[in-house]
């Protein structure tokens, strides 16, 4: 007897899932999938050609020098800001260049589109993990499989008087509020670095080690920001980036694969950083001159240690010594006075860079001998080389940096749009 007699159901079902008919649905369902995928792709390559388009001509630009109608004719697709902005000196703002602003700007995204499939996602998809990044469910693979994925692309230029004075763009490929979290490159050019009416701010010791070019970042995300000065060689590199996880099999998952020299140039400073920490030379001149150029509101007193005490304090159930030095000012270089300094706890460690979870040593730790001298800096709070030693040639540094321009869109990363 054949097999049909033994179980005539499942051959019967066999064949009609072995038939004609059925191998011309598989072949249509397959032909549809691959229009479908085709049909998206396409769509995205269009936006990274323009996007591309966009970066290039950015690339073209020189801070302070290009004029708006060069600006117009260099990068395509711009358009230009509903209102410009006369800028003038406050309380709040303090000493910046004045002057109307301009921007220009530029916007490429999906963001309809991805919101309504989010939504219709949400709708037939109990398992979508929304904490995670990005978020995890059965239709957000096939849809990333597809090649359909979140894309947004910004980019602004703004003028001071007629001349570019910033550049930023940034690439998302996730969606967030505000949308610049879902950026995984951003980039922005300063002249330098302040908040209003001279509140602190953090400074990293990747920072102090290349101040006219500062790379952060994981493999999530990467944020540069850069000067003029920075070097031709480094300046090349933010405006180079791969845009085919855009549209190709492997989505933008990691910053490192869209801007590989940019994630190459932050571990190189990084390296460098923890080099100089970890050196008998850990505060060198050029970090100094570094801050008194692109830091505009810090403070900096000449100051003479006249002793110190010890404390013992008690930390979560330990006994912990500390020891606090008592300075007393000698010369006020840049800033206003501060009593700050009358008594100062020393701090034996510094942050590690790249990983605050751990620490360094800190060489630059042992200068309170009385009779010497030191620099303190105030005003904005630097992970090392808060006091360092007076030297001849540290006070000339200082003494003779030239600041650069403030200018009040680098209040914050804001950009005119």
């Amino acid at each position: 007897m054949s097999l049909r007699d033994y179980f005539p159901t499942t051959v019967r079902v066999g064949r009609a899932l072995t038939g004609r008919t059925a191998r011309r649905i598989y072949l249509a369902f397959v032909g549809l999938l691959l229009v479908l995928t085709t049909v998206i792709r396409v769509r995205a390559f269009l936006y990274t050609r323009k996007i591309q388009a966009v970066i290039s001509g950015l690339s073209k630009l020189h801070i302070d020098e290009t004029t708006e109608e060069e600006v117009v004719k260099t990068v395509p697709y711009l358009v230009r800001g509903a209102r410009d902005r006369n800028v003038e000196r406050n309380v709040e703002v303090g000493d910046v260049d004045v002057g109307v602003l301009r921007g220009y700007y530029f916007v490429i995204s999906n963001d309809s589109d991805w919101m309504r499939f989010a939504s219709f996602a949400e709708r037939y998809s109990d398992a979508i993990h929304w904490t995670d990044r990005p978020p995890r469910s059965w239709i957000f693979a096939v849809a990333d499989m597809l090649g359909y994925r979140y894309v947004r692309f910004s980019a602004g230029v703004t003028l001071l008087d007629g001349k570019v004075s910033e550049i930023h763009y940034g690439i998302g490929s996730e969606l967030e509020f505000p949308r610049e979290l879902g950026n995984i490159v951003s980039v922005r050019s300063a002249h330098g670095y302040w908040a209003p009416r001279q509140r602190g701010f953090e400074v990293p010791s990747t920072e102090d080690e290349s101040p006219s070019f500062d790379v952060r970042g994981n493999d999530r995300w990467l944020r540069v920001s850069y000067s003029a000065d920075a070097s031709a060689v480094l300046r090349s590199h933010l405006f180079q980036v791969d845009l085919s996880c855009l549209w190709g099999l492997i989505g933008c998952r990691h910053s490192r694969r869209i801007a590989p020299l940019l994630w190459k140039d932050m571990n190189e400073i990084e390296i460098a950083t923890i080099a100089r920490l970890q050196s008998n030379d850990p505060c060198p001149d050029p970090i100094l001159a570094g801050r008194m150029r692109y830091l505009p509101d810090v403070g900096v007193s000449r100051l003479e240690p006249t002793g110190y005490e010890s404390k013992t304090v008690n930390e979560e159930g330990l006994r912990v010594d500390e020891f606090w030095t008592h300075y007393k000012v000698i010369e006020v270089l840049r800033g206003r006075p501060s009593d700050l300094w009358e008594s100062v706890r020393r701090s034996n460690t510094v942050p590690y860079p790249g990983d605050y979870s751990r620490r360094l040593p800190n060489m630059a730790s042992h200068l309170d001998n009385p009779g010497g001298k030191v620099l303190a800096f105030s005003n904005i709070n630097f992970d090392s080389c808060r006091v360092v030693a007076a030297t001849p040639s540290a006070v000339s540094t200082v003494r003779n940096a030239i600041p650069s321009a403030k200018r009040v869109e680098d209040e914050g990363g804001g950009a005119l749009q």
